[in-house]
Parts: structure tokens; C-alpha cells; sequence
């Protein structure tokens, strides 16, 4: 962090929710801002995250952090509401405040809670490379501390990993599971190449990702290396984290929604088709204009989606 008191010197009317929810806008802002004549330092950007997050709670977001085992502590963004409570986790790599469309879409009806993974966001943990295991541990002891069931779990990404083993693991107190952005990966080591070879090029990464990526300045950059730099993103794709991509939606008997993106060049058709086939009863709802990330390109729809999927559960 850096010295007390370097926040003032930030425009205030640039912390605004829409600039901290993707990659590309939390890049721009990034790139507009200077202390005092200078770009940005490292450890500032945590810290201009810190204060968006305060200047969402006004609009009823706070944010909370959660001891869980390992002295460790993982950081929520939360709005409070009617059951069912929505707990919202991130892809790999993203913060909390990917979810702030889908917080404002729920804010007034449903409670939610958004979690940082281990490693990313605000979330602290002295355990330098939590894996696969270790981030399940983690975010299932956050939810039992600050969650009311019954509970909606989405996952977008790899994060769809670790909700689906949570619900696998939580079958009484979750009501439904939704996976976007995510589904059946049968050649977990194949898939991983993959994305290591598109991780070469943050370019070809972005356009596989998004349906309008973000312009690749020095900034998107900069973020984009910080989070495929991080030990917690690596260990994560290995070890128990790599293997659990192939079984990820085995025995699974939650009523259970994939919303995909039709642009998604992470994540094949065939594989999400793959994934619902594997539960029974599964829905997959297909969004127009949209890449691997339904939550930050149209949350709106994805909202819609799930209470629609909710309504045919009551």
C-alpha cells in the first residue's frame, strides 16, 4: 500500500461501479490516472479497487472479509435481500467486482454474495500457492460463515469449478446451480495448452474471450501478465485443479443452468452441451454477442436467464 492519504489525490468521479467490472474498463481507468504526474505504482491498484468497493455502498453494496482456515481471508461484496441469496464466484484470475452489473441488476430483491478467490481481488492468504483444494476449502467455509441458504450458486469460468464441487458437497443447502462461461473439458491437459498458447498472446486471448475486447494498451497489458504471472492462477490449472475438469459435472443432482456465450472462444459449444448432458434435468440458455464472460457482457440477460430457470423450480 502506499503512503495514508494518496487516495484524495484520485478524481473521485472516476470510481464509479461500471469501471472496476472488467478487465478492459478497469484497465482504461488505470491508464487515466496519475499521482501527482505518475502512472499508477504496484499496490496502488489494490488500493483504488479498495475505494470503488466504498464508493459502491451507497448503492446498498458493502464489503466484508471472512476468516477462513490458514489465517487467511477471503474479501465479499454482498447486498442484502430476499431468499434465495446468490453467491456469485469470479473466473480465475478476476475480482468480485466482475459481478457489480449483476449486484445492481439483483440489489432491491435478492441477497448476494461475490467472492474474491485466494490469491486475487482483496482476498488474503499467507498460503503463498493455494491450489484447486485449498480455494474449494476456502470459499465453502465463506459461504457457511455469511450465506443463508437456500442458495443460488453461479460460477463463471473456472470458477464454475469450484461451485459446482460445492454444490456437490452442499446438496441441502443449495437450490440451484449456475454455470456460465464453463463446461465439460475432456482433455484437461489439451485444454490447458491451449490456453497457455493463447495466454502468449494477450491479444488472441482477449478476442477469444470477449466479443468486444478491450483495446490491448499498456495497461490491459500490464493486468493482463499480473494475473497469468500469479502463483495462485497457476496452481489452480494444475494438480487436483486439472484433474477435477473432467469429472467436474459427474453426479451431480442440483437443478442445474449453463448460460454460454455463442462468441465464447475459450470454452466449445460442444463442450458445454457436453457438461449439461452429464446432469439430469441440466438447461442451457445461448447468448447472442457474447464471449466467455456472460456476467460482464450481458448481465442483464444472465440475470433474466436464471430467474427464469428459478421460477420453473418453485
Amino acid at each position: 500500500m502506499s503512503k495514508p492519504g494518496w487516495e484524495s489525490s484520485f478524481p473521485t468521479r472516476k470510481f464509479l461501479p461500471e469501471n472496476f467490472e472488467t478487465l478492459g474498463t478497469l484497465a482504461h481507468l488505470i491508464t487515466q490516472l496519475t499521482l501527482n504526474g505518475r502512472p499508477v505504482r504496484e499496490g496502488e491498484t489494490e488500493c483504488a479497487l479498495l475505494q470503488s468497493f466504498r464508493i459502491l455502498e451507497p448503492a446498498g453494496i458493502s464489503q466484508r472479509w471472512l476468516p477462513v482456515a490458514g489465517n487467511a481471508q477471503i474479501h465479499a461484496l454482498e447486498i442484502s435481500g430476499s431468499a434465495p441469496e446468490w453467491v456469485l464466484l469470479p473466473g480465475l484470475g478476476n475480482p468480485s467486482s466482475s459481478w457489480g452489473a449483476v449486484l445492481k441488476s439483483l440489489r432491491g430483491e435478492n441477497a448476494a454474495l461475490a467472492l474474491d478467490f485466494l490469491g486475487f481481488g482483496l482476498s488474503h492468504s499467507e498460503h503463498v500457492v493455494p491450489d484447486y483444494t485449498a480455494q474449494v476449502r476456502a470459499i465453502r467455509e465463506a459461504i457457511d460463515t455469511a450465506a443463508k441458504p437456500p442458495l443460488v450458486l453461479v460460477g463463471s469460468s473456472a470458477g464454475s469449478l469450484v461451485a459446482a464441487e460445492i454444490a456437490r458437497q452442499m446438496p441441502d443447502k443449495v437450490a440451484a446451480l449456475v454455470i456460465t462461461g464453463f463446461g465439460l473439458v475432456e482433455d484437461p491437459p489439451a485444454w490447458r495448452a491451449m490456453l497457455t498458447r493463447l495466454s502468449g498472446s494477450p491479444e488472441s486471448f482477449l478476442k477469444a474471450a470477449y466479443y468486444r475486447p478491450p483495446r490491448l494498451t499498456e495497461a490491459v497489458l500490464d493486468l493482463f501478465q499480473d494475473v497469468m504471472s500469479r502463483p495462485a492462477y497457476n496452481a489452480f490449472l494444475e494438480g487436483p485443479g486439472i484433474e477435477a475438469m473432467s469429472s467436474a459435472f459427474d453426479h451431480l443432482r442440483i437443478p442445474t443452468l449453463f448460460i454460454a456465450g455463442r462468441e465464447d472462444g475459450i470454452i466449445s459449444a460442444e463442450a458445454v452441451n457436453a457438461a449439461a448432458a452429464r446432469v439430469p434435468g441440466a438447461r442451457v440458455e445461448w447468448l447472442a454477442r457474447c464471449g466467455h464472460f456472460p456476467a460482464a457482457e450481458q448481465p442483464e440477460e444472465l440475470v433474466y436467464y436464471v430467474r427464469r430457470f428459478l421460477a420453473t423450480l418453485q
